[in-house]
């Protein structure tokens, strides 16, 4: 900010088609994952730690967070653009343009 530079917040749009694979591979690996959040919740050996960082690999951030997280970022003036696709190409995007 003091060099001059105005941060966006820029979301994910809909994931391309090509993307779909390694979506289903993540949702494979989240559902894996909460399974071994349980399995440690029930083992009596299992530390604390050892639960939280199988919480951890588990956690899903729903579209209720991205929206909570959207409106807090408005309502402190920040700005906030939902991309039409990925977040990061449209950034390239930015950049590329020299905005």
């Amino acid at each position: 900010l003091e060099a001059g530079a105005k941060p966006v917040f820029v979301f994910d749009g809909k994931p391309p088609q090509l993307k779909a694979k390694e979506l289903a591979q993540r949702r494979e690996a989240k559902a894996k994952a909460e399974e071994v959040v349980k399995e440690k919740r029930a083992d009596d050996q299992a530390s604390p730690e050892d639960v939280r960082k199988a919480a951890s690999a588990a956690t899903r951030v729903t579209k209720r967070h991205n929206d909570d997280v959207k409106r807090l970022l408005r309502l402190m003036g920040a700005p906030v653009v939902e991309a039409e696709g990925e977040a990061e190409a449209f950034c390239c995007a930015l950049v590329n343009a020299g905005t």
